[in-house]
């Protein structure tokens, strides 16, 4: 089994003037990957937290190339991730096995507060999020509550408030990002895995101020973004386990 997804990085160094900025080739999938067709009977392809504008400064900024050329106008980020996966998704299509099974893990969630990484943001907490921290039951129309509907609404409302794109909130990336993957994925036989939603309440499980080292926070900041072990990532291996038993079965 493989799990990987990263778009190719220019080999020309200077000799292109591509010297200070981050390049990104579209249509030149990494050897990572690129290479393994016909190999695995399983694939796991996911992206990490990099496409978003705090990592790339306007004096090194991310520039999508295609064709060994800067594409012009400009492409933002998110709409240069969405070429990057749709030359991708055509390269799967044609070089790799219809019977491998292939997945695609969607975005793992920050849980960020009071700020980003880079702006003390913080997650002291002990517990996850629940429906009733933030709305009481008077916040709803009594007949919603009479109907069973109240945990489900106040659940997706205290989500929305931390990771809802609307909301502009620090952690609004995984959802952007999650909205983009499955577009482009849409009517291909890669199969998303959604475990974004599950992991959205889990608040309470990262690593935050214990890195290890009594000055990493100093340094770094609080780790809202990687998760404790044992812990959610567990989860995870357990569904995808579950998911890959059942796709091998039903391929034979």
């Amino acid at each position: 089994m493989a799990a990987t997804i990263k778009p190719k990085q220019s080999e020309a160094g200077t000799q292109d003037g591509s010297e200070g900025i981050h390049r990104v080739d579209v249509d030149v999938p990494a050897d990572e990957w690129a290479k393994i067709a016909g190999f695995y009977d399983v694939l796991l392809f996911n992206t990490g937290h990099w496409w978003n504008h705090d990592k790339f400064p306007k004096e090194k900024p991310l520039v999508f190339y295609k064709a060994g050329q800067p594409i012009v106008p400009p492409l933002g980020i998110l709409d240069g991730l969405n070429v990057v996966l749709a030359n991708m998704i055509t390269y799967i299509e044609k070089e790799f096995p219809k019977n491998t099974l292939k997945f695609w893990r969607l975005q793992s969630p920050r849980h960020f507060y009071g700020g980003d990484w880079n702006q003390n943001g913080s997650c002291l907490f002990n517990k996850p999020l629940e429906e009733n921290e933030t709305f009481s039951i008077c916040s709803l129309p009594r007949a919603l509550s009479s109907i069973g509907l109240k945990n489900k609404i106040l659940i997706h409302e205290q989500l929305d408030l931390w990771f809802d794109p609307r909301n502009n909130g620090v952690n609004k990336e995984a959802r952007e990002m999650n909205f983009v993957i499955e577009k482009a994925l849409q009517g291909t036989d890669i199969e998303l895995v959604d475990f974004t939603h599950l992991s959205e309440f889990r608040a309470d499980a990262h690593p935050a101020i214990w890195l290890g080292r009594k000055d990493a926070v100093a340094i770094w900041g609080q780790d809202c973004m990687h998760w404790c072990l044992p812990g959610v990532p567990d989860t995870w291996v357990d569904i995808l386990s579950q998911l890959i038993l059942d796709g091998l079965g039903s391929t034979g």
